[in-house]
């Protein structure tokens, strides 16, 4: 029980450790200006970006120097 207990804790801390770090550095779509949403996102030097619609991350992974990307 003790070995469980210790084994849930570590991949309880792992996991949110995991979550912290993949947190979104905007939360308005750089691409068309309404909430983004977690589901479609890309990984850019300066973080995870968030977009609206799979639509606006294709746009932005072809040219992602046309878009601002407005930080949280």
């Amino acid at each position: 029980m003790k070995t469980l207990l210790t084994l849930l804790a570590v991949t309880a801390s792992l996991t949110l450790n995991s979550i912290a770090a993949d947190a979104p550095v905007n939360s308005e779509c750089p691409v068309c200006h309404k909430d983004a949403r977690l589901i479609f996102r890309s990984n850019t030097k300066d973080g995870r970006v968030i977009f609206a619609t799979a639509e606006c991350k294709e746009k932005f992974d072809k040219t992602p120097g046309k878009y601002q990307v407005k930080k949280k």
